[in-house]
C-alpha cells in the first residue's frame, strides 16, 4: 500500500539579506558624506572684493519702525522723504552701488504692515533690492 504525499507547491522566494546589506551600506555612505559636508562648510566671514580686486566698502543702515510707523535711525526721527535722501547720500558714498548697502529693518510687532511695504517700495526705487527684516523668535502661545 502506497501512501500519497500531499505536495506543497514550490514557492519562489527571494533572499533579502543582500538587499538589507545594500541599504545599510547606503545609510553609512550618506551619513559619512553629510559629516564631511558639514566639516567643509565652516562659517567664516569672507572678504567682499569688487571686480577690480579692491575690497568693497559696505555701509550698514538699521531702520527702526515703532508701533505708530515712525522711522527712527540712530536715535533720530525721520519722515520717509528725509530717510530716502539720507539713504541716497549713503549710496553716493559707496560709489553709487546700492548693492553695497546693508539695510536692516527692525519693526515693532504692532506696527501696521503698510509702513514696512511703503519703506520697501521706496528703497526699491533707489535700486536697493536686498533688505533684511529683523524678527524675534517667540514661544508659541
Amino acid at each position: 500500500m502506497r501512501l500519497s504525499r500531499i505536495r506543497q507547491p514550490a514557492r519562489i522566494g527571494m533572499n533579502m539579506t543582500p538587499m538589507i546589506d545594500i541599504v545599510f551600506l547606503l545609510i553609512i555612505f550618506f551619513m559619512t558624506v553629510s559629516q564631511i559636508t558639514q566639516t567643509l562648510d565652516e562659517p567664516i566671514n569672507l572678504a567682499d572684493v569688487g571686480p577690480d580686486g579692491r575690497p568693497l566698502q559696505t555701509v550698514s543702515i538699521t531702520i527702526n519702525l515703532d508701533a505708530r510707523g515712525q522711522i527712527i535711525v540712530a536715535g533720530k526721527n525721520y519722515d520717509l522723504a528725509e530717510l530716502m535722501n539720507a539713504v541716497g547720500e549713503q549710496i553716493q558714498r559707496v560709489d553709487n552701488n546700492p548693492n553695497q548697502l546693508k539695510i536692516l529693518i527692525r519693526c515693532d510687532k504692532n506696527c501696521p504692515g503698510q509702513f514696512v511695504n511703503n519703506l520697501n517700495q521706496e528703497l526699491g526705487k533707489l535700486g536697493i533690492n536686498r533688505v533684511r527684516l529683523s524678527v524675534e523668535a517667540g514661544t508659541p502661545q
